[in-house]
Order: structure tokens, then sequence, then C-alpha cells
């Protein structure tokens, strides 16, 4: 038998709001300032890319960042490619973010969270694979308050800015 895979589903532009409104809700409860735009670029790509999935196992929100890249250097590995080749689609979901109502943009490029909420249904109806982005997504959220800067975030995955 034959799965499916949809990736379209999987990137859309709601779906992906949902997953930036997990990981700023993390990072918002690290740092209240919340993270820079940049850094969305850099954690929404990680969050749904599938392959890096088991990257994560074994770790939690304590991990930290630097922590989960000593153990796992190949997350490294074509993470600019990957970057590059998803900025339309986080563009995406920050507008469609903003346009519902569930994301903002501060002043000062952050990303905050809007007045609208998210129903903790539209969560827990999510099959395995989406839901597991969010996770992802939360533990970046977690790692990323921590590590410090977005420059310092991007330096720790060998990107520059």
């Amino acid at each position: 038998m034959n799965v499916a895979h949809d990736i379209y589903s999987e990137t859309n532009p709601a779906f992906c709001a949902l997953v930036l409104v997990s990981f700023t809700t993390a990072f918002l409860s690290i740092n209240p300032k919340g993270p820079e735009v940049p850094a969305v670029y850099l954690a929404l790509p990680i969050a749904l890319a599938g392959d890096l999935g088991r990257c994560f196992d074994g770790t939690n929100k304590n991990t930290g960042l630097q922590e989960w890249l000593n153990r796992r250097p190949e997350v490294q590995i074509g993470l600019s490619n990957l970057v590059n080749s998803s900025m339309d689609i986080v563009t995406e979901a920050i507008r469609f973010g903003c346009f519902s109502r569930i994301l903002v943009v501060s002043p000062a490029a952050r990303l905050e969270l809007g007045s609208q909420k998210v129903k903790k249904g539209a969560i827990t109806a999510l099959s395995e694979g989406p839901a597991q982005s969010i996770k992802r997504a939360e533990r970046l959220g977690f790692w990323f308050a921590s590590a410090g800067s977005t420059r310092t975030i991007f330096d720790m995955m060998g990107l520059t800015v």
C-alpha cells in the first residue's frame, strides 16, 4: 500500500501560520520581546522538514539549541538551501497570520500573538505528521529564546544574516 504525502497541505499558509503561533508562544514564554522576523525564516522550515524529525528525538524544551546542534550536526547540512527555498512559504505564513489576526509583526520587526486565538481543537485534530511539526516549532521557540539574539542563533546554525 502506498501512502501519499500531501506536501501542499503542510505548506499552506494557514497551517504554517499555526506552526508560527506555536513557535511564537514558546518563544514568548522565555523572552517577552518575541522572536525577530529573521529567526522565523529559520524556525519554520526546520519545524516543517520531515527528514529532520528524527533529529528531535531525545530532546525537550530544556535541551537547548547548542546542545541539540552538538548532538545532531547533520541538521546544518543543506540548511541554507532549505531556508532559501522556503522563503515564500514563510512570508505567506506571516501574511496569513497577520491577516487573520493570530499574529502581529511589531514595529521592532518581532512576531507577537494577535488578538485572535487559535482553538485548541485545531491542534488536537491534526494527524501525526503535522502535529510533530507543531511540537518541533515549540521546541525551537524555547531554544531560540534561550539562545539569545537572532545573530547568535544564525551563527550557531552556521548561517549568516
